[in-house]
């Protein structure tokens, strides 16, 4: 367990294969925010795009849940 949250990438397709429907781009990022609600859940910061490089976790479950240490 770590005592400091990650920012964690959360990839995937937003336009890609969208040919610009907003429908299509809506369905995209629903999915990518499903997939950041569990990793909020550890502990940990996600974050949705593609401009920052960090850690690949392939599961939720190779997250290391974070545990806040007490300030004095």
């Amino acid at each position: 367990m770590i005592d400091k949250p990650m920012l964690i990438l959360i990839a995937g397709p937003y336009r890609s294969g969208t040919n610009g429907d907003p429908q299509a781009m809506a369905a995209n990022l629903a999915r990518l925010e499903a997939a950041a609600w569990p990793v909020f859940a550890t502990g940990h910061l996600p974050v949705i795009g593609e401009w920052i490089a960090l850690p690949v976790y392939h599961d939720v479950a190779e997250i290391p849940r974070r545990t806040p240490q007490e300030t004095a």
